[in-house]
């Protein structure tokens, strides 16, 4: 078995071709899929095409606004504690993604249908209304709910062998970098429970979710299935076997 992932090196630009017959340079531009570092997910973990190597973890926020003056200054001396104990990168992602609402109405639509079907048209009715009433909050808001995660990354290449451009992830060095990285999560979600923030790793389909949103921003997650959400950034997804 082959579990070699070999370094896929970056087009350097377009390339420039000279014509035969017309002698016109033509200029070939690299696909999408080339500017995507991600080259496959495997066992709750990124791979990247540098060989890199990265689990992510999302953390539940709390409403420290809401929080007492002492409760609040205790939270952040905690905090600043977890972070002195931390002896690898990371890398903190904040934002906020917009509420999925189409899946709410969608699962709104099955069941009217299913109400009328049964000739309970009434009941189809308010449906109907409770999701035109929320398509008409959603036109003057734009719903929007947090969203926070670690990045764990682990470099499985040693430096030597980077600086030759001589990458390749074998199977040894990727069970290191899968115990290394699940030993620094179970680090960093201790830590943080102690904190009083609920935390957990992303499994794959997760991690797919995560970079579909990235890079499909405007698709809803509920219409893609998962495979289709990886091969619509990953080139090949062959890497790990």
């Amino acid at each position: 078995m082959n579990f070699s992932l070999p370094f896929v090196k970056a087009k350097n630009g377009a390339r420039n071709t000279q014509s035969a017959d017309a002698g016109a340079r033509k200029v070939t531009i690299p696909t999408t899929q080339d500017h995507v570092l991600l080259r496959d997910v495997h066992e709750d973990i990124a791979i990247l095409k540098t060989g890199d190597m990265a689990a992510l973890i999302v953390v539940e926020g709390v409403d420290f606004a809401r929080q007492p003056d002492a409760v609040r200054e205790g939270l952040v001396a905690q905090f600043e504690n977890f972070l002195n104990t931390l002896r690898f990168p990371y890398q903190f992602t904040i934002g906020r993604r917009r509420q999925p609402l189409e899946e709410y109405l969608a699962y709104l639509e099955d069941v009217a249908a299913k109400h009328i079907h049964a000739g309970r048209k009434l009941h189809a009715r308010f449906l109907y209304e409770n999701a035109n009433f929320m398509l008409g909050v959603t036109q003057h808001v734009n719903p929007q709910i947090p969203h926070y995660l670690i990045t764990i990354p682990y470099d499985p290449i040693p430096p030597d062998e980077r600086a030759r451009r001589s990458i390749v992830v074998n199977r040894e060095r990727y069970e290191r970098g899968r115990d290394e990285l699940a030993h620094r999560c179970e680090q960093v979600i201790r830590a943080l429970a102690r904190v009083g923030l609920t935390c957990r790793r992303l499994s794959d389909e997760e991690i797919t979710v995560v970079m579909h949103r990235m890079y499909h921003p405007n698709v809803p997650d509920y219409r893609v299935p998962p495979i289709m959400r990886l091969k619509s950034f990953i080139q090949s997804s062959g890497g790990v076997q």
